[in-house]
């Protein structure tokens, strides 16, 4: 066998053991009761300064620092 040939298969059984592992990790995952896909924030955050908040009428008030 040429060394081509020999890297070509190793990439292929590499790849098919990635394949296979995804596919068992996904069937035990997917068999639990985990609320994952569920979540919601529970997190209180505090509010944007006033100069963090951009007008959403007329032109901004900040002599062209974003120029």
């Amino acid at each position: 066998m040429t060394r081509g040939l020999l890297v070509v298969l190793a990439v292929a059984v590499a790849a098919a053991a990635a394949i296979a592992a995804n596919v068992l990790l996904l069937r035990n995952a997917t068999a639990s009761n985990d609320p994952v896909g569920r979540l919601s924030p529970r997190t209180h955050l505090p509010a944007a300064p006033h100069w963090m908040i951009r007008p959403t009428t007329g032109r901004p008030h900040d002599e062209g620092a974003d120029d």
